[in-house]
This record gives structure tokens, sequence and C-alpha cells, in this order.
């Protein structure tokens, strides 16, 4: 039976594809990889070839990741000490309790707190259980939406009638609206959507004034930029940035449509 070796890192670039869905990897976004270890021993060289093709590691978006393998396979396979994983030490803590509970999500482990049952009246059960199966969700995967908000009602709204209108588009098409913006175009559909229509309706992020590499991060809930960080090409591992900094004087710009 063969052993498979998995790997978490920063891309490096956006050259590389996700296995699962084909979609371009965007640079600085964290990726997950996994290998087949074979025994490369043999002296033949077509059988050293072979063995170290299947020794590259195949990268996965973090959000298409569960979809490669069933989860008997994950609970099979996946290492029970992630600090046994290649690269795990060195992601930020954030996207260490990202990926902790990713993995227990792939193995079919329970990631969310108990949800308090009530009671409903008899013959509106099965409504009252569909409801809630519909709105059940992941920890992995919660946003914000049920906590306190920075914005004001129009600004919500404004938010979700571009959700409305930007549904029925796909991911490529999502992603190819956040590139022309500048923004980050990786994750999953909701998180593209989520993006798109903050930035369409209340304008895009601006840059980091400290590090000038990337767009600031808006949190719904403080109403405050943070700067995500970013991988260095020379230094060859992901830095962290306090960005913006005190008093930085920050605006968002007009988003900019395909094709303008």
């Amino acid at each position: 039976m063969p052993a498979f070796g998995f790997e978490l890192e920063y891309a490096k670039s956006a050259r590389s594809a996700c296995k699962q869905c084909k979609e371009k990897i965007e640079k600085d976004a964290l990726r997950i990889g996994l290998k087949v270890l074979v025994d490369a021993g043999s002296d033949d060289a077509e059988a050293r070839k072979k063995a170290h093709a299947m020794e590259s590691s195949k990268w996965h978006h973090e959000g298409c990741f569960p979809k490669i393998k069933g989860k008997a396979w994950f609970r099979q396979h996946l290492p029970e000490d992630l600090d046994s994983i290649t690269g795990f030490d060195s992601l930020k803590e954030e996207d260490q309790e990202k990926v902790r509970l990713l993995l227990k999500s792939c193995r079919g482990e329970e990631v969310e707190q108990p949800e308090k049952v009530e009671e409903t009246p008899k013959g509106s059960k099965r409504k009252a259980d569909a409801e809630q199966k519909s709105t059940k969700k992941s920890k992995f995967f919660t946003n914000q939406e049920n906590e306190s908000s920075a914005l004001s009602a129009a600004e919500q709204k404004s938010i979700e009638t571009v959700k409305v209108e930007l549904a029925k588009k796909n991911v490529a098409a999502l992603g190819a609206m956040l590139a022309k913006n500048g923004l980050p175009k990786s994750g999953r559909k909701e998180e593209l959507l989520d993006r798109v229509a903050e930035a369409k309706a209340l304008g895009v992020p601006p840059s980091c004034p400290l590090c000038e590499k990337v767009k600031l991060r808006f949190s719904k809930v403080t109403g405050s930029y943070s700067c995500p960080g970013f991988f260095d090409d020379e230094a060859k591992h992901f830095k962290k940035c306090k960005g913006p900094g005190d008093g930085a004087q920050l605006a968002r710009t007009s988003w900019q449509e395909l094709g303008a």
C-alpha cells in the first residue's frame, strides 16, 4: 500500500493550479500539497524518474482539499500530529488553527459547538429541522454575518444587493473580477462573492502603506483595516506586516469593471 505525504505552504507564485478545481492558486495563498511516497532505490533511470514524479506535491486550494478524497481515506492517511506535516510550523497562528479545523472536518470529526435544540410545536418539527439544516454551518467556514457590524444598514443592504446580482457567477468569473482590482482571488465561491460584493459596494480597499505589497483586509465587525502579510520572494518565506500603522490616511478606490 502506498504511503502519502502532506505539505503546507504559501504559494510562491500564481503559476500553480489546484488539482481539484483546475483554477490558479494565487500568490501568497495558503495551499495544501499531497504526494505519493515511493521507494526510489532502484538503479533503473526510468524507475527513478517515475518515482520523482510521484513524489512531486499536487497542490490544492485549502477549500478544495476536502473534496479530493472521502472521509475514510482521510482518517486512514492524515497524520494526527500536525507538526509532522511539512511546513505547518511555518504558517501564521491563525492559518495553523484553520488547517487544524480543516483536517478535522476532512476526517468527519465535529468541528462546531453543540447547538441547543428547541422544542417545536407538533407538526412543524420537519420544517424546523429543514430550516436548521439549511442554516447550520461548520465553524471552519463560519462568517461574521451574525455578529455586530461596523457597517451602516445602507452599506449592508448595498453589499447584499450586489451578492444577489452576482450569485450566478462562477468561481472563474469572480476571480477575474477580483484580479482586475488587485484583490486575492483564492478561496471558496462564498468567500469570493463576499469579497467582490464588499469592494463593489463600498470601494476597493487601499494597499498597505507600510509594506506596499498587498491590499489591506477590512473587518466588518470592527470597521478597521489590517495587513494580511505577504510572501517575500527574496527571503523565501512569509512575512507579517503591522500595517497600516497609526494615523495612516486610508481611502477606498473605485471598483473597476472587467473590460474597462
